[in-house]
């Protein structure tokens, strides 16, 4: 079995919008590391609840999302295309 430490949270780049963000560094048979990241409300979703295909994003309720409100009970799994509809239509009731 492969060896995986775990660091963070550590926030995130401008490419990923701030979110937090755990990095994984895996032991592999050759002897050397690969280095890996996931995003904390991800993580912390799969962690409770088992792994989600790709095709599936963790959704925050409150959209909250960049402030921190990573609590469990604020964390949904939704197909990708039905969250960033979700999304899209949030921004678009901001422009009025």
């Amino acid at each position: 079995m492969a060896e995986t430490k775990k660091f963070g949270p550590y926030k995130g780049s401008k490419a990923n919008g701030g979110r937090p963000i755990y990095v994984y560094k895996t032991k592999q048979a050759d002897g050397t590391w690969k280095t890996t990241s996931k995003n904390k409300a991800r993580a912390d979703y799969e962690s409770k609840n088992g792994k989600l295909s790709k095709d599936t994003d963790v959704d925050h309720k409150n959209n909250k999302g960049r402030s921190g409100d990573d609590r469990m009970s604020n964390l949904k799994a939704m197909k990708h295309k039905d969250n960033v509809a979700k999304e899209n239509k949030r921004r678009a009731g901001k422009k009025k």
